[in-house]
């Protein structure tokens, strides 16, 4: 029997924590925050941690490449 982290591939995330979000996406904790103020990103609550699912990741990515093709 695999566990979780054996049943992903390598490179596969479940959830995103800020600083590893806004590193790979270019962008700052405060804008990140804005964002999710604004209601553009949901977010996963764990105590006081923070979390983006990977699927939520996608999907806001895709929303802002949208945004930016049709200007």
């Amino acid at each position: 029997m695999q566990g979780p982290k054996q049943n992903r591939k390598n490179n596969e995330r479940v959830n995103w924590r800020v600083r590893d979000f806004c590193d790979a996406h270019g962008i700052g904790r405060t804008t990140l925050y804005e964002e999710i103020k604004r209601g553009e990103l949901s977010v996963i609550k764990i105590g006081k941690r923070t979390l983006i699912s990977d699927v939520e990741a996608k999907a806001w990515q895709a929303r802002k490449e949208g945004k930016l093709a049709n200007g």
